[in-house]
């Protein structure tokens, strides 16, 4: 899905000399978590921004407010799938607010007949030209996530399941995709609409200590095996 924090896409896979057994039974292996990391945090799907090649993520808590403009009563899965990243990303931490104006990660659940019109006037950028279907705008310096909007079809059940998961994640900092990733939703051809157990192991090495906002590849090629045997990968 296209943001509209732009850069050129690019790809940057270092290859990494960690192996081993993954954090639990019959998940990734930390090769596969390294590679999958580098193939969707470095690099956009479209533009050029300074911050292409830089690692991007929040910093302290993320407030998440959610306006449901849908019809269709979507707040509780979206809660719900928001109260659970706590739990699936170990260093991470949200929290829903009440009020948007408290937020810096805003979400628009909205009917597919709104999006258009929707994105043009949050994020000033034309979803169709796109061919978006859902979209996050994600503003960063160095690096550092200032604020993130996602704009999710949620009247749509295929669309709202494989969105609210991509587009927040993706809103998160791993903001580039790969065909070649199979067990990630950062793959459009993918039909996954879950947050799959590859694509937490993305977001818990993102948000690792280890790893910092602003860092270059050379830098988290230094940075990941840390991170990685921090986090079960051996």
């Amino acid at each position: 899905m296209h943001k509209t924090l732009l850069a050129a896409l690019a790809t940057l896979v270092l290859s990494l000399t960690a192996t081993g057994a993954s954090a639990t039974p019959g998940g990734p292996s930390a090769r596969a978590v390294a590679d999958g990391f580098f193939q969707t945090v470095f690099g956009l799907e479209h533009g050029h921004h300074p911050d292409a090649q830089k690692v991007k993520r929040y910093t302290g808590v993320v407030r998440f407010h959610v306006s449901d403009r849908s019809g269709r009563n979507r707040l509780p899965a979206a809660r719900q799938f928001l109260t659970s990243l706590p739990k699936r990303i170990r260093h991470f931490k949200g929290v829903e607010v009440q009020r948007a104006r408290d937020a810096n990660f805003r979400i628009l659940l909205v009917r597919g007949a709104d999006f258009v019109t929707t994105v043009r006037r949050e994020l000033r950028t034309d979803a169709t030209a796109m061919g978006a279907r859902c979209i996050v705008g994600v503003t960063t310096h160095n690096g550092h996530i200032g604020g993130s909007v996602a704009i999710i079809v949620a009247d749509d059940d295929y669309l709202f399941a494989r969105c609210l998961v991509e587009e927040v994640l993706q809103g998160l900092g791993p903001m580039n995709d790969s065909n070649e990733l199979a067990g990630s939703v950062f793959n459009d051809s993918s039909h996954h609409t879950v947050f799959t157990e590859f694509d937490a192991g993305i977001l818990n090495v993102l948000y690792h200590p280890a790893i910092r906002p602003g860092m270059s590849g050379r830098d988290v090629h230094r940075a990941l095996p840390i991170a990685l045997r921090d986090l079960g990968y051996r």
